[in-house]
């Protein structure tokens, strides 16, 4: 396992109604980066301090290092490309989900094998395919990011800023005039209120949101 860079301090909102907040963004941003891509999260109700996702056959997961001001330190490393070996999946990738490994049936799974044998066939385990189309931004050397995406389907869109630096977040949050009062949603957890795993919040509801 290896670190892939260091912690980052986060805040991120969705909703289907951020026009003014995007539009902020591209007037004091310059050219910008747009990548097109899929990953698999894996959720598990019961884990709310881990990331867990898989893109273009490599897993890696962002543990939740810290909270501070609103803004979440997430600390990533990679745990390795499939096929993994059964005893990866089971000393790192369980104890990340905060479930019980089930019995191996082999010694190394592929991404496929993995997902229908391992995780689809846990009760207490869900997978969400979300496509992204990520617009990113340097905005004051803060990263800066716009996405479009679909979870399994159903559209949505997210903005986050994020640097090692808390008080440039807090600091560019405030200039994009961001609601003080917004929550700040982690990705499993916006995953996990979109396939009614979690309750949804009253703005969540709202033909705003």
């Amino acid at each position: 396992m290896n670190e892939s860079q260091n912690p980052r301090f986060e805040f991120r909102i969705f909703g289907n109604h951020l026009e003014q907040i995007e539009q902020k963004i591209r007037q004091m941003a310059g050219e910008e980066m747009v990548r097109s891509m899929m990953s698999v999260y894996l959720l598990a109700s019961g884990n709310p301090d881990n990331n867990i996702k898989i893109r273009e056959g490599v897993m890696d997961i962002k543990v939740l290092e810290d909270e501070q001001h609103g803004l979440e330190q997430w600390n990533p490393f990679l745990v390795g490309s499939f096929p993994l070996e059964a005893e990866v999946i089971k000393t790192v990738i369980f104890p990340a989900l905060g479930v019980q490994h089930p019995a191996f049936d082999r010694s190394t799974y592929s991404l496929e094998q993995f997902i229908n044998e391992v995780i689809c066939v846990d009760p207490d385990l869900t997978v969400a395919y979300v496509n992204k189309k990520r617009h990113g931004f340097l905005i004051d050397n803060v990263i800066t990011e716009i996405a479009e995406i679909k979870v399994n389907g159903a559209s949505l869109k997210t903005i986050c800023i994020e640097s090692e630096d808390p008080e440039k977040v807090i600091k560019l949050k405030n200039t994009l005039e961001i609601n003080p009062a917004a929550e700040n949603v982690n990705y499993p957890l916006a995953l996990k209120r979109v396939m009614g795993l979690e309750s949804l919040p009253e703005e969540w509801k709202s033909e705003n949101f």
